[in-house]
């Protein structure tokens, strides 16, 4: 696979004029599969052998155990995206993460040593107080990231989505978990899944624009969804 991405990384170069992105954690946490096989080290290490080499690598992740990967010669080829939410949500929801500090810390530490970084802020969950946390939550950022970071840091928003599967999977596994569905917020977008109703939607992302363009102006909102 990651043969196949070097060359299509090239071509898209000189047949486009462009550098593609490739996105290689849409299945698992990197970050944290990383603890386990040492995958993430050798694909990093791979794709930016050559510093010539075209293209970017990016993954998300909602782990701080960065240290493995600080010392790799990435050239600059590798975008990490830390996902973050409110240390409430995390702490009710988000099970097993790491705390919203050692995210912070983890991403001013990677771009001390050279990535690309972006934060996302996913799943955005339209608690009681949502405009509350998620208000601290982007002042916290402000105040703890680093210069260094806030100087090309990138912004994604994802709203939650609500399965019937995976909430009857997480009961198991997380029985004191919040209760995600409402009702009185979410509407049907297939079988067995919901997602916040538009009004409710358009009102988050009226939010959540405005609060980054207070405190974070000069830094992009790649898109919310």
């Amino acid at each position: 696979m990651l043969s196949k991405i070097l060359k299509v990384a090239n071509k898209d170069y000189l047949e486009k004029e462009r550098e593609s992105v490739f996105e290689i954690g849409s299945n698992s946490d990197l970050i944290l599969e990383n603890t386990i096989t040492g995958n993430l080290i050798w694909t990093i290490e791979h794709f930016a052998s050559n510093p010539e080499q075209k293209g970017f690598l990016t993954f998300p992740t909602k782990f701080d155990m960065v240290d493995t990967i600080l010392g790799l010669n990435h050239h600059g080829k590798v975008i990490v995206r830390m996902s973050v939410n409110p240390e409430e949500i995390i702490h009710k929801v988000e099970f097993g993460t790491s705390r919203l500090k050692g995210r912070i810390d983890a991403i001013n530490r990677l771009k001390s040593a050279g990535y690309k970084v972006g934060i996302l802020i996913a799943p955005v969950i339209f608690v009681e107080n949502w405009k509350e946390v998620y208000s601290e939550l982007i002042e916290r950022l402000s105040l703890e990231l680093s210069a260094e970071v806030k100087k090309e840091v990138f912004f994604e928003i994802i709203f939650m989505t609500y399965s019937y599967v995976h909430t009857k999977i997480n009961e198991e596994a997380f029985p004191n978990a919040i209760e995600l569905y409402d009702k009185n917020l979410m509407t049907g977008r297939g079988r067995g899944k919901y997602m916040y109703k538009k009004d409710l939607r358009m009102e988050g992302e009226a939010f959540f624009r405005n609060k980054l363009h207070q405190f974070f102006p000069d830094n992009k909102i790649i898109y919310i969804v």
